[in-house]
């Protein structure tokens, strides 16, 4: 909630200063874009009880620097993204929403209708009954009631359930009666005129729906997939520059990493702009394909309804065959049905018109992108052509990812029966360029082996790819999720929106371990005889001559020479002895000793005999000099 609220005054803001710079930009937009950014946690603007107003500041600074040019591939995305999500997911509440927008308008005829309590003039009552006939008209989509041929038809339909003279007795009914009477009628009208048409007594300005859904769904699928097959032009051509742009080598640490080849006269700035106009378009062609299969299933339906429809008019001819008089009971159930069905088919008509206004406006936003084919050609070889992902994966269709030191499971293709139908993370573009590039959409090739780590599978456009997201599977994903705080337009594209939510308030993502110094071998050589020579008799090389000497020198500090002399000596001669003092030792044993203290004792007096509630501790204990 506090996130919410921070990034409500963050918005008003935001729309301040566009408006001061003359910045055009929707306000629920704005909303949507700010949310996606709000989950990299360094901005500083979720995840604090206060917030620092230079965090709000820079974070603000760069929303208004990247909405003043809203022809980015990046912003183009966005818009895609953020338009396709509020129209194609919410197609069914659209429908109810045109449904009840139909009597709103139709609210104040209805009014007039349920107003009137009593008639008495013809006038009156033709009026009312002219009324009434505009209504069903209207409500039901059957015709302008303002063509004769179609106000007479719906009349004669009207009278054969309301007569003019039980009008007095309808508008004599309360207040909501008289509504469900009016959607009632509404409905037994349409059944009746739809049953007539059958029969090929009217239909005057009914449309044939079901003619003109099969034309349209024709229509709309030849259009979608011509903007498929120009769609996929580009990502091809995109595909295959960065392809050959993006090598993979092996660094000075066994590791690999990514080597851009700029052919002569293509800088990284047009590389990163190849690689944003990349996501565009394969954001476009995701949408395209969902729009192509949601075409599917309104055909599919339509076909249903219109085997329902016809099974309903065969049971309702069967009713009403031979027979001139038919009990309401038995047929009005059948109208009713038939008007609820052509409801459905109208509703499908709804859904596809509304299909066509979305592929239009997706259509204008990449219009405004208008990707230069001649930025991608620069970065292909001379001799090379654009590849399709089809002939990409035949390229590496004889090679494995190995098992051995991969902490992921390779997962053998052959397991599969149709490895189309599974579900690979990132919608099965390599896991490990698209960070390393920064967001290069290369696809990937299950047939080299499917990665699964973390309840999730992944596939690769390499094997290199595959050996070095083995290495660290974790470290890959994580990065993947740093790649998309800094590139919002990937969250929704790769479907990662939840695991940016989980991990909203962790910053540091990756921790890179320190690395480690590389040695080498190196050879110096020195100038010959630097210095004269100089022998000094003294010097030792062997450590263990110089503590030779010191304990030779150690030993003479101990030692004493003395001499002695008889008083009478014959034949006096020097003697000379050498004698080594003795050494005195002591030791020390231990000794037992023992002491003892007087026994503590205590008396306490006062615990019985006394009224009050106080006791007293006499101590008994002997002193100790006793």
């Amino acid at each position: 909630m506090h996130c919410d609220g921070a990034i409500r005054n963050i918005e008003k803001e935001i729309l301040r200063e566009c408006a001061y710079k003359g910045i055009q930009v929707h306000e629920n937009f704005l909303n949507y874009y700010l949310k996606l950014l709000s989950l990299d946690p360094t901005w500083g603007i979720t995840g604090k009880d206060v917030l620092d107003r230079s965090d709000v500041q820079n974070f603000i600074k760069y929303v208004v620097h990247q909405l003043e040019n809203q022809n980015t591939p990046s912003m183009i995305t966005l818009k895609m993204q953020f338009y396709f999500t509020c129209n194609f997911q919410m197609k069914q509440k659209m429908v109810k929403r045109n449904r009840t927008e139909l009597l709103m308008r139709l609210r104040g005829l209805e009014q007039e209708i349920i107003d009137v309590k009593y008639l008495t003039e013809e006038d009156e009552i033709n009026l009312m009954y002219k009324k009434i006939v505009y209504y069903i008209t209207l409500a039901s989509g059957l015709g302008n009631p303002t063509f004769d041929a179609v106000f007479k038809e719906v009349r004669v339909a009207l009278g054969s359930i309301l007569d003019r003279n039980e009008l007095n007795d309808f508008v004599a009914q309360p207040r909501f009666t008289k509504i469900d009477n009016l959607a009632e009628f509404t409905k037994l009208v349409t059944g009746i005129r739809l049953f007539n048409k059958d029969c090929g007594k009217g239909g005057e300005g009914m449309e044939d729906l079901p003619k003109l859904i099969n034309e349209a769904l024709i229509a709309t699928n030849a259009e979608l997939q011509n903007t498929l097959i120009s769609i996929m032009d580009k990502v091809n051509l995109m595909t295959t520059a960065l392809d050959f742009v993006c090598g993979t080598e092996m660094d000075e640490r066994h590791n690999y990493v990514i080597a851009y080849r700029l052919p002569k006269g293509v800088t990284m700035a047009d590389v990163n702009y190849v690689k944003d106009s990349l996501i565009a378009y394969r954001q476009h062609e995701l949408y395209v394909r969902k729009m192509m299969d949601e075409i599917d299933r309104i055909e599919s339906t339509s076909a249903q309804i219109f085997t329902i429809l016809q099974r309903a008019l065969i049971d309702l001819h069967r009713v009403v065959k031979h027979r001139i008089a038919i009990p309401v009971n038995q047929v009005f159930p059948h109208f009713i049905k038939l008007s609820d069905i052509w409801c459905n088919l109208q509703d499908q008509t709804i859904l596809l018109a509304k299909h066509n206004q979305i592929m239009m406006n997706l259509q204008k936003y990449i219009k405004v992108l208008s990707f230069p084919d001649s930025i991608a050609e620069m970065m292909i070889p001379p001799g090379e052509s654009p590849m399709t992902d089809t002939e990409r994966l035949q390229k590496t269709a004889d090679q494995k990812i190995p098992q051995e030191d991969n902490h992921s499971m390779v997962l053998d293709p052959l397991l599969y029966t149709d490895l189309n139908k599974l579900k690979y993370e990132y919608l099965g573009f390599c896991a490990w360029k698209i960070f390393m590039t920064e967001g290069a959409l290369l696809p990937g090739n299950p047939g080299l082996g499917i990665a699964k780590t973390m309840n999730m599978q992944f596939v690769f456009s390499s094997v290199e790819a595959g050996i070095a997201f083995g290495k660290c599977p974790e470290k890959c994903v994580m990065e993947t999720i740093k790649l998309a705080r800094r590139k919002p337009e990937l969250i929704n594209l790769l479907a990662i929106k939840d695991r940016l939510i989980l991990v909203q308030n962790i910053r540091d993502l990756v921790h890179e371990p320190p690395l480690l110094p590389l040695t080498d071998e190196v050879e110096v050589q020195t100038e010959m005889h630097p210095v004269e020579s100089n022998i000094d008799r003294n010097y030792f090389w062997n450590v263990w001559d110089l503590r030779r000497k010191a304990i030779e020198y150690a030993n003479l500090t101990h030692c004493q020479t003395v001499s002695c002399q008889t008083k009478k000596s014959y034949y006096r001669f020097n003697s000379k002895i050498q004698t080594c003092d003795p050494r005195d030792k002591g030791a020390q044993t231990k000794r037992d000793n023992y002491t003892n203290v007087p026994k503590p004792s205590t008396y306490i007096f006062g615990l019985r005999g006394r009224k009050d509630d106080k006791q007293f501790i006499v101590d008994l204990t002997r002193p100790v000099e006793e």
